[in-house]
């Protein structure tokens, strides 16, 4: 099977090389032309595999449309993919195009969807393989699979479990594809949710939270993120306060919600339903 990759990343490096390991036949790599270096994991790949890899800034330029034709794909898969792909080129392989999407949909959709469902205090996300269709991330579903988020998780915890994903679940989703013997799931009938790409102002802390909305918040946005802020300073790294501790810091705090510094060398938040001890923060500059 032809296949044309699209991707950004190292996550998309990821999705890449296990195309070339199960020995797929990938013809030509592409990326945007953004100014910064997340696309060089990839462009190694495909300078080790002699694959042809381009950085492009107009995906409409006739020119980049006529050598998608001229490859003739049998697939087009995408991972990791900012931009979206106009009808045009999703028409040209035999098999369409599939997109790998980390969260389980219809939930999630759009961007950030790594850190949105640890927000959001969700027990469980995933990662779905799907048809493209013009719009994003609602095309019929091919396969999925569940990761849990456990209460401990930060958004690079389940980056990595995101990753052991990546590593097969593309792969699968193809075999299927190929042996035509699946049903996909249409999304078109399914109620879902999305979300847009994480600015720094959503990680500012917001004291009439809880403290399980907070630390929620302070898992989803830390490094290599924004980080959780509030004040001066940002939290890279904190936990609940258990009972004794709790109670320790509300006889401390004379109920002022907020920072507190007092104990030395154990910053925490004081919060209307307990506290949050600061284990990894750094001054704002």
């Amino acid at each position: 099977m032809k296949i044309i990759f699209f991707g950004e990343d190292s996550f998309s490096n990821v999705v890449l090389k296990s195309l070339i390991d199960a020995r797929f036949d990938v013809v030509f790599v592409v990326s945007p032309f953004y100014d910064n270096l997340i696309h060089k994991r990839l462009e190694k790949t495909c300078l080790i595999n002699h694959i042809e890899y381009i950085r492009i800034v107009d995906f409409k330029a006739k020119t980049f449309i006529n050598k998608l034709n001229l490859l003739s794909p049998d697939l087009i898969v995408i991972a990791h993919f900012e931009k979206l792909i106009q009808k045009e080129i999703i028409n040209i392989p035999n098999f369409g195009c599939i997109n790998l999407h980390p969260s389980l949909l219809p939930y999630y959709r759009g961007l950030s969807p790594q850190h949105w469902p640890i927000i959001n205090g969700e027990h469980e996300t995933g990662v779905s393989v799907h048809f493209v269709d013009e719009t994003a991330d609602t095309g019929d579903i091919i396969l999925q699979k569940k990761v849990k988020i456990t209460p401990k998780m930060y958004v690079s915890d389940l980056q990595l479990e995101l990753i052991k994903v990546y590593k097969t679940i593309v792969i699968e989703a193809i075999n299927l594809i190929k042996q035509q013997n699946f049903t996909p799931i249409k999304q078109s009938h399914l109620k879902g949710t999305y979300y847009g790409k994480l600015k720094r102002k959503q990680c500012r802390i917001d004291l009439s939270q809880s403290r399980n909305q907070i630390i929620n918040l302070i898992h989803g946005v830390s490094k290599p993120y924004y980080g959780a802020y509030l004040e001066d300073i940002i939290i890279w790294k904190a936990r609940i306060a258990n009972a004794f501790e709790d109670d320790y810091f509300r006889k401390n705090s004379e109920d002022k919600i907020g920072l507190n510094f007092s104990d030395p060398g154990r910053p925490y938040l004081f919060l209307k339903d307990g506290s949050i001890i600061i284990e990894k923060y750094e001054k704002i500059k």
